[in-house]
């Protein structure tokens, strides 16, 4: 496991800095599916003691995000295409709901910030800069989430990341998703500069499935071969 996914602790409760860097690293897809988390190495790598470390992990296996194992140590959990075809119908309604809602009120300043790190965003694909696209994508979507002031329906999507996050890691690079994405995301900001709340809402319900769709190809050759090996 890299340490440089993670940052060092600030001054502030050592729980939420590390709850905080891990669920930054699954949303933005920069823990593989099946990464193996040990409690003293990343405690090591974050500089702190393995408690506060312990009690993040232990946090999001409850929740279901991660697998606790025997030697202190979770992991990410691998997914069926059943499981990411699951997670991707409900993403497609929660996701679109905050796409409708915020093309009715969403600022010019927001819709900049959104164009802003859209640039960026291909930027970094184009150079094939896989974490930082992931970054970058992760902060575009969440600024349009937000500007639907349902913080309920934020939480929700959040959740959803949380579990689909780490197959994200199968979408860069892809030649064959960037002409589609990059369709899909000038038809959403097309939509939120003309305040049309359901272009905007099938703007992103396009973006899910293009984007499913490649991940649940991987899926399916991992289990194919998973078939194959027993």
């Amino acid at each position: 496991m890299s340490t440089a996914l993670f940052n060092a602790a600030p001054r502030k409760s050592l729980v939420t800095h590390v709850e905080e860097e891990i669920r930054a690293a699954l949303i933005e897809g920069r823990l593989e599916p099946g990464t193996r988390l040990v409690t003293k190495e990343l405690a090591e790598s974050l500089g702190m003691s393995i408690t506060p470390v312990r009690e993040a992990l232990v946090r999001f296996a409850a929740s279901g995000v991660l697998t606790a194992e025997p030697a202190q140590s979770f992991r990410v959990p691998t997914m069926t295409v059943a499981q990411y075809s699951e997670i991707s119908e409900i993403r497609k309604s929660v996701e679109g709901l905050a796409a409708f809602k915020a093309a009715t009120q969403i600022s010019a300043e927001e819709i900049a910030r959104m164009q802003v790190l859209l640039t960026k965003y291909l930027s970094a694909k184009a150079d094939k800069d896989q974490h930082l696209a992931l970054t970058l994508n992760k902060e575009f979507r969440f600024v349009l989430y937000a500007a639907a002031q349902m913080p309920t329906l934020l939480g929700v999507i959040e959740m959803l990341w949380l579990k689909a996050g780490p197959g994200f890691n199968y979408l860069y690079p892809e030649a064959q998703s960037a002409s589609n994405e990059h369709h899909n995301y000038d038809d959403l900001m097309q939509a939120l500069q003309n305040g049309r709340a359901e272009e905007a809402r099938a703007a992103i319900e396009h973006a899910i499935e293009d984007g499913a769709r490649i991940v649940i190809e991987a899926l399916g050759r991992r289990e194919t071969q998973l078939v194959a090996v027993k």
